[in-house]
């Protein structure tokens, strides 16, 4: 099956449905106003600038329970759908509706690091400096 192309213009208000990963979310894209029906599109979405540990690395379990904490099944959030990545993953910008950019608070806590998405991936600390001092 072919993934669904971007569609336009990209900006959509979303439901969370699940958080996947410490990086990556699924999310309920209403396709018509509440009034009309509840046709949704389900997407999974990569948090564009950002790289998160993965499950099986120290830390990935933790990175995603924070992730899952900050945003519990039906959160609405707003999300910039900007491309598909090599594995078919649509890349997105999020923002909580406080208007919080998802991958800056990631970044800022440590739960992710900054990535471009080219080259190797970089790696948040492990145990995270604020854990340690703790």
């Amino acid at each position: 099956m072919t993934p669904c192309p971007v569609p336009q213009p990209g900006v959509f208000a979303a439901a969370v449905l699940r958080v996947i990963d410490g990086d990556s979310i699924e999310v309920a894209i209403p396709l018509l106003p509440p009034q009309v029906g509840d046709l949704r599109w389900r997407e999974e979405a990569r948090l564009a600038r950002c790289n998160a540990r993965e499950h099986n690395e120290p830390g990935g379990q933790e990175a995603t329970a924070n992730l899952a904490a900050l945003l519990p099944a039906g959160t609405q959030v707003t999300v910039k759908l900007l491309r598909r990545d090599n594995y078919g993953r649509l890349l997105a910008e999020v923002w909580l509706l406080a208007g919080a950019n998802l991958t800056d608070h990631l970044v800022a806590g440590q739960w992710a690091a900054t990535w471009n998405g080219r080259g190797q991936k970089p790696l948040p600390l492990w145990p995270r400096p604020q854990d340690s001092a703790s």
